[in-house]
């Protein structure tokens, strides 16, 4: 709610200053965010709305890196003049058991060229992921590490202090 609110209100300053296209949107939007980090200082829940945009931020901006180098290794694995894949399907023990987190990474996982997740078992906490290229087990397993630590920051950064995730 936070977000929509700080989204409409960047949006209504750029109109209002006659800076109506993206990039008057995004400098107020920048210029909100600001103000907020500053009265973070003061008031806990805006220090954590900013904490949790700025995980937010960083996490999108790191997936979409992550979907464009998956999609060129796909490519280049499919354009190759001899495919050599080793497909695999692999049992992942996620952290954190809730089904809304073990179905937002899965989803993304899905969003990645290259992996599919397939299921969840939930009494045991794995989550079952097709590679297409798992000659490097642990290239695979470092990158899901990799994606459910970012994710469970970002998740995890909007909380109050003192509340364990």
């Amino acid at each position: 709610m936070s977000f929509l609110i700080h989204l409409l209100t960047s949006a209504a300053l750029a109109w209002s200053l006659g800076a109506g296209h993206l990039g008057g949107g995004l400098l107020a939007f920048a210029l909100l965010y600001l103000l907020a980090r500053a009265l973070g200082l003061v008031i806990a829940r805006l220090r954590r709305y900013s904490r949790s945009l700025e995980h937010g931020i960083s996490f999108g901006l790191w997936f979409i890196a992550q979907v464009f180098l998956a999609t060129y290794q796909v490519a280049r694995l499919v354009l190759a003049r001899r495919v050599d894949v080793e497909p695999a399907i692999l049992a992942y023990p996620v952290a954190r058991r809730e089904m809304d987190k073990v179905t937002l990474l899965g989803t993304l996982l899905t969003l990645t060229p290259g992996t599919l997740a397939l299921d969840y078992d939930q009494a045991q906490g794995l989550l079952y992921i097709h590679a297409l290229d798992a000659r490097r087990r642990e290239d695979v397993t470092d990158t899901l590490v990799e994606l459910e630590r970012r994710l469970l920051a970002w998740l995890d950064a909007g909380k109050a202090e003192g509340v364990s995730p």
